[in-house]
């Protein structure tokens, strides 16, 4: 807590950063310093201290980023080339680090403690509302990222001074937390204006409810299933009912609002988009701008390739087209063929994967086509991301799918854009929201027909699905497994809305917390061995004469000669048939044990054993360990 000390300490003096005078906010620059006399007086001098917020990479880290869609790596959705990560920690001691730098956290919450000290002396107006309510949420949006992260933390509403005593604060209870964060996005709600009013890329009333019915779920769902379950993160006396309300009535008051207005177009096109300011149920995006030097450079990289590949356990979760699960439907389809399954399966699932589709003519889309005259027109090389599949060629361009199920989702197609660098980062979408809406009743007890129609059912209209229907998939003769992230002892609704969830919300960063949330570690990942593309689908796109360039180095193969060549890292299961992109991984490996998480430990992160020395030698405090951490 060093850190955590000195950084209060200097920001008693620097804290306040002051942005140029432009009214467009992409165009403000802080300054290093300001004088701390006469300031505040306008609602411009609120714009001027929270346009900073916007520049930070705290408040960016903690809501996510899906300009490029790896947020779930080392999930059941998604995994690379690389280790295993957070899915199998049989390594791991439970030592703690030294320090886990938490200081970041609670100098931008001293930030927004600052300016809400400071907002009284502002006339009250529309827009000084608008930035009061967007401090709020930046400090809410912090805060929830320290209570997924370590539990309870202390909660400091206020900016101190280098004798408060405060400085060495107990850690607050993780629910008392969650009541702060909902207290903070009640204020946020209040004081925002609706997207259409509160400015381009602005933080906005919309997002505000938003989130509030993502803290409401997680919380409320934390509560209840790790006190189902006795596990040590429970919450002594709480069953999650109260924070799972204010996720509802969040929720509510969100559909009252929008109702079924949401974009209609496909997933692929909706990470596309340069501009969300008239994209229905885009509520809250970044934007970027060559003319105020703010861009970035990583469509280029994700379209190449990124050694990315998600998992045939996420394929196999997507319904058939007809909505039933494939154990009950009368459709049928080819598990050798991608495009058979994008055919025959959720619509949204060619919209995830790339598919092998075709085109008016008949013929195979290829993955690099759409690539191809940008890259004659400025001089690259042709077919250079070709590389869907698992590579049997040495030093093939690129990363390729370590899976062959190569991520489509996110995908921009327009190669000057992407060079560019202009296309903006849509963070919060309205989906989440009906799904968060509809869990959380669904938890409850309380779900209706007419809370799916107003939710789920609008995402299925826009996905072209056919809709939920509560008293039908109740009657289901299915059987739920806890390996795919279900709970049999729940209704078949709340396991298809998790379902839902799972496929609508692919790749976008839900998958981890939403297995915390549900207590659910140890069940889906200990002995979890991630799997592929079938293989024949591999051999026949590489024997495809007609679909790849021969070069240096090609190896013809056959479905019984798929095997590991020199300088490539790919194998099948034990089966034979798909892919095992873990295959050198003695612990996935067809001999292996499989995934490990510690199910006493590795729901939360340590606390840093020089925060806990120094709570206790400066403050007399003992700063508790998260269980299972030393």
């Amino acid at each position: 807590m060093k850190n955590y000390i000195i950084l209060y300490i200097a920001l008693i003096a620097l804290s306040i950063v002051t942005p140029a005078c432009d009214d467009d906010f992409l165009n403000l620059q802080p300054l290093d310093s300001f004088s701390e006399d006469g300031f505040f007086t306008s609602s411009s001098d609120l714009k001027s201290y929270v346009n900073a917020f916007y520049d930070n990479n705290m408040l960016l880290r903690t809501m996510g980023n899906n300009r490029v869609l790896n947020l779930e790596n080392g999930t059941d959705n998604l995994v690379s080339s690389g280790p295993a990560g957070r899915i199998n920690t049989r390594g791991v001691s439970g030592a703690a680090p030294g320090s886990i730098g938490w200081d970041g956290h609670y100098g931008f919450i001293r930030r927004a403690n600052y300016l809400l000290e400071n907002t009284y002396k502002v006339p009250r107006d529309v827009l000084s509302r608008q930035y009061t309510g967007e401090a709020f949420f930046t400090r809410a949006v912090v805060y929830f990222d320290l209570l997924s992260t370590y539990g309870g933390v202390p909660i400091i509403t206020k900016s101190l001074n280098i004798g408060s005593d405060e400085l060495y604060k107990p850690r607050d209870e993780r629910d008392v937390v969650a009541s702060q964060i909902i207290k903070d996005l009640d204020s946020a709600i209040v004081n925002l204006s609706w997207k259409s009013d509160a400015g381009v890329g602005r933080i906005n009333k919309e997002a505000a409810l938003l989130l509030k019915t993502r803290v409401g779920l997680f919380e409320g769902s934390w509560e209840y299933y790790h006190g189902k379950k006795g596990t040590p993160f429970a919450v002594e006396g709480k069953d999650g009912s109260g924070f799972l309300q204010e996720a509802v009535e969040a929720g509510e008051l969100l559909i009252d609002h929008q109702g079924s207005n949401i974009y209609q177009g496909s997933l692929v096109d909706l990470f596309q988009q340069k501009d969300y300011s008239g994209i229905s149920g885009a509520f809250f995006y970044r934007v970027f701008s060559q003319a105020a030097s703010l861009t970035h450079n990583v469509y280029g990289n994700y379209n190449e390739g990124t050694g990315l590949g998600i998992t045939k356990q996420l394929v196999d979760a997507f319904l058939m087209s007809d909505g039933l699960p494939s154990e009950i439907s009368s459709m049928t389809y080819d598990e050798s063929s991608l495009r058979s399954l994008g055919q025959n399966k959720d619509p949204r699932l060619s919209q995830t994967i790339w598919a092998r589709p075709v085109d008016l003519e008949g013929n195979t889309v290829r993955f690099y086509d759409a690539f191809d005259v940008a890259n004659d027109q400025t001089g690259g090389s042709q077919h250079a991301y070709r590389s869907s599949y698992p590579g049997l060629i040495q030093n093939q361009q690129r990363q390729p799918s370590p899976t062959g199920y190569r991520p489509w989702k996110g995908v921009l197609f327009d190669v000057t854009e992407w060079r560019n660098g202009e296309t903006s980062d849509l963070i919060m979408r309205y989906a989440e929201a009906l799904l968060n809406f509809a869990e959380a009743r669904a938890i409850l007890g309380e779900i209706t027909q007419d809370d799916l129609d107003k939710s789920v059912n609008v995402i299925r209209q826009r996905a072209g699905m056919p809709e939920m229907n509560l008293a039908t998939i109740n009657s289901w003769p299915v059987t739920y497994s806890t390996k795919d992230g279900f709970d049999p002892d729940a209704s078949n609704i709340l396991n298809e809305i998790r379902r839902e969830r799972r496929v609508e919300l692919a790749l976008e960063g839900f998958r981890w917390d939403d297995i915390r949330r549900w207590a659910a570690l140890d069940e889906v990942f200990n002995g979890f061995k991630p799997l592929g593309a079938h293989a024949a689908e591999f051999i026949s796109y590489w024997n495809d004469e007609n679909g790849i360039i021969e070069q240096e180095g090609f190896q013809w193969v056959g479905l019984n000669d798929v095997k590991l060549l020199e300088g490539n890292n790919f194998g099948l299961d034990e089966t034979g048939n798909y892919f095992n992109p873990f295959f050198n991984n003695a612990d996935f490996g067809n001999s292996g044990d499989g995934g490990f998480v510690a199910p006493e430990r590795d729901y939360l992160s340590p606390i840093g054993t020089q925060e806990i020395e120094i709570y206790q030698s400066k403050g007399g405090v003992t700063l508790e360990q998260n269980p299972g951490w030393f």
